[in-house]
């Protein structure tokens, strides 16, 4: 009689349990489907031609033509508008924090330097660095420095707000047994994270020692925010964790091109040629 007894306690117990676990399962597997399949919500279109776009974690967008840029805030309303001629089609913005907009015109080597009411604070010629090929440039996390690439060298410089060197690192492909050709360069705290397309993504610290590499090819609008790196890659955005080193699928784009992500937005330029906002 107490075997049986024990017998259908246990029963029970167990189909609780695998109740408890199959609940548990299905959980997961709908928040995992529902965090792949999101869609993102139309906002707003901003009826205006533009060459480029980009988005700061301020949910800002701005919009690059020839001879301009102007900011609009996240519901596409204008806020203010600068001119210059060295603004062209080439030109990128370099920054992603709301204290500052840099602008970097490898055509012109135009760094261009502007307050968050598009004030011109200060234009660095690299050109005036006749031993370097500057072909891509980012900020320091404080705004205080400036990191050039030399493509010619493969090496990482620090130009301070005096406009002198400061640092010069080993040669890049030296270390790595390859040359590469970064798009984007971005500090986010200690660390220095450098992509290119075609090999990936390089982290270094912000003295410039290289890291590690995370093997991510194709990605398009990095953006390093907290403890993730958000970027495009075949027209669908991604998230990569850098503490589980997970990469996550998050969310289909919209059929935009030139997408750029956000904290809350995303944003794109529509076959029309016009820029769309949209939340995700």
């Amino acid at each position: 009689m107490k075997n049986s007894q024990w017998s259908i306690i246990d029963s029970q117990s167990w189909k609780k349990l695998f109740s408890s676990k199959l609940l548990w399962t299905i959980v997961c597997v709908l928040s995992t489907f529902y965090s792949f399949s999101k869609i993102p919500e139309f906002v707003t279109i901003i009826k205006e031609k533009s060459l480029a776009v980009f988005i700061n974690t301020n949910d800002e967008v701005f919009l690059i033509q020839k001879g301009i840029i102007k900011k609009y805030n996240n519901l596409g309303v204008l806020q203010q508008t600068y001119g210059n001629k060295f603004i062209d089609d080439e030109t990128k913005m370099i920054n992603i924090n709301g204290f500052r907009c840099i602008l970097f015109s490898p055509s012109y080597g135009k760094i261009i330097q502007l307050d968050n009411r598009l004030n011109e604070i200060d234009v660095i010629n690299v050109f005036d660095f006749t031993n370097l090929n500057v072909t891509c440039v980012g900020s320091s996390y404080n705004n205080e420095y400036f990191w050039l690439w030399d493509a010619a060298t493969q090496k990482l410089e620090k130009l301070d707000k005096n406009k002198k060197i400061v640092f010069e690192s080993n040669s890049i492909s030296a270390l790595l047994g390859k040359s590469i050709n970064p798009k984007y360069i971005q500090e986010q705290g200690i660390l220095l994270y450098i992509s290119d397309e075609e090999n990936g993504i390089y982290i270094f610290d912000n003295q410039g020692n290289f890291i590690k590499t995370i093997p991510i090819l194709g990605v398009k609008a990095v953006k390093v925010i907290d403890d993730k790196i958000y970027y495009v890659k075949d027209n669908c955005f991604y998230s990569y964790d850098k503490l589980s080193f997970q990469e996550t699928k998050y969310t289909e784009s919209p059929n935009l091109s030139n997408q750029q992500i956000g904290t809350a937005r995303i944003c794109g330029i529509n076959a029309d040629g016009f820029v769309e906002i949209w939340q995700f």
